[in-house]
């Protein structure tokens, strides 16, 4: 069977990144598609996360980010599926998604959300989640990431379905280190939805108890000399580093006691999932959606109400001061990760995709 997944790049160190280059190459090596990814302005920059050799990829060198140049765009995509006569078109929800209908009618088009329907309510963007449902409701399928989204969902598209992201992390086998690092980490893109603003302020209230514990953000972005100012305010420096996004994530979550996250949406977050199956309880913003409907609370981590800095920093303060309870929340975050494994995750994608087919 052959797939054309539609993405704006692959330079980024995103999860959506991550996830569309990780299900490519298992879909190609595990399961003998034939995948192709069709980027739109990767203008010759280097993949972050590599793919197989198997795996095809090609860039259409057209940015429809501006509006004139998408007809440019959906000339040259036709042009693309004509020669290859995909099975099957997978739309990563860009902008080209609600023209997908102008595309040749030959073969099943769907397309996969990495964020969540409230992100649209957050960002007070009514007319674009207006123009999001009628993009959707012509797709023969929609994935997202849970069932608590595929909920809001469910009446815009003839068929909704959600799998979750699976933990791509190598050495899931690997012993928990019995000594508990003196090291919290976050990990994502250094912009509002991740709000690391709010992170800050949790940490300050940590800090005025546990000096000797750092911070560690991986990421990249916009507002890194925002939160370096802020660092600086909160008198952190030296307990809070920012630090560039890494391919190496997994060794630096090794080195490391929690994840934490103040996300303010997501979809389902990859950096979460990992984390767990490496052994490092997440203490997360009950943001839509996601880290509800993961973490369940003294198991493998805590979720606090969007906002509530004080109940979060709370919560790691009671990880770090009792260390038994939290090897044991080590030890349920790796259980609880065994129920989202690639093996499993691509199990279902493969037979999302046969019963698709025409």
């Amino acid at each position: 069977m052959k797939l054309i997944y539609l993405i704006d790049t692959l330079y980024k160190a995103g999860g959506m990144e991550r996830i569309l280059t990780e299900k490519a190459n298992s879909l190609s090596r595990d399961y003998g598609y034939d995948v192709l990814i069709v980027t739109n302005h990767q203008r010759g920059r280097k993949l972050f996360f590599p793919l197989e050799s198997s795996v095809r990829h090609i860039d259409i060198d057209v940015n429809y980010r501006m509006p004139w140049l998408m007809r440019r765009y959906l000339k040259k995509l036709a042009r693309v599926m004509d020669e290859e006569k995909p099975d099957v078109l997978i739309s990563m929800c860009g902008k080209e998604l609600p023209y997908l209908d102008r595309l040749p009618d030959t073969c099943i088009k769907m397309a996969e959300f990495h964020f969540c329907r409230d992100m649209y309510r957050i960002k007070g963007q009514e007319s674009r989640l207006k123009a999001m449902d009628k993009a959707v409701s012509g797709l023969d399928c929609f994935v997202v990431l849970t069932e608590e989204d595929a909920g809001r969902w469910q009446s815009k598209c003839r068929r909704v379905e959600h799998i979750y992201n699976p933990s791509f992390a190598a050495d899931t086998g690997s012993e928990i280190l019995a000594d508990i690092p003196k090291r919290c980490i976050a990990v994502g893109r250094l912009e509002k939805q991740k709000n690391f603003g709010d992170l800050l302020d949790v940490w300050s209230l940590v800090h005025v108890r546990h000096p000797e514990w750092t911070l560690d953000i991986y990421g990249n972005g916009r507002q890194k000399k925002r939160l370096e100012k802020r660092i600086a305010e909160l008198g952190l420096v030296g307990s809070v580093h920012i630090l560039p996004a890494t391919r190496q994530i997994a060794h630096e979550m090794r080195a490391s006691a929690l994840l934490l996250m103040t996300s303010i949406y997501e979809g389902f977050p990859l950096v979460m999932v990992e984390a767990a199956s490496l052994g490092l309880p997440c203490i997360s913003y009950r943001c839509p959606c996601g880290p509800g409907e993961f973490i369940e609370n003294g198991r493998n981590g805590y979720t606090v109400d969007v906002g509530d800095v004080k109940a979060m920093a709370e919560h790691i303060c009671e990880c770090i001061e009792n260390p038994s309870a939290l090897a044991e929340m080590r030890l349920g975050s790796r259980q609880k990760a065994s129920g989202f494994t690639v093996s499993g995750i691509m199990k279902q994608w493969d037979t999302l995709l046969r019963t698709l087919r025409k």
